[in-house]
């Protein structure tokens, strides 16, 4: 699971996660979905990059696809 600002627009979101996950591997996209919970659709650039991706962060994989699940970053200092 990876923590996100959910209150952000897509594309910061989409921003954030390409900079947070990019140390993996090169990513190819990034889709964002927020129903019925939040999720993102994380494509890499290979296979191996997927899964460990997925493996880093608890997620399925799909192809060179990694699902990863959302959640509300907490407040900080809070």
């Amino acid at each position: 699971m990876l923590q996100v600002n959910l209150d952000d627009a897509d594309h910061h979101i989409e921003r954030y996660i390409k900079e947070t996950c990019g140390n993996v591997g090169r990513i190819t996209s990034v889709k964002l979905h927020r129903s019925p919970s939040p999720f993102a659709l994380i494509e890499m650039s290979r296979q191996e990059y997927t899964y460990e991706l997925a493996a880093q962060l608890g997620g399925s994989t799909f192809g060179t696809c990694a699902l990863i699940h959302l959640e509300q970053k907490k407040a900080e200092g809070g």
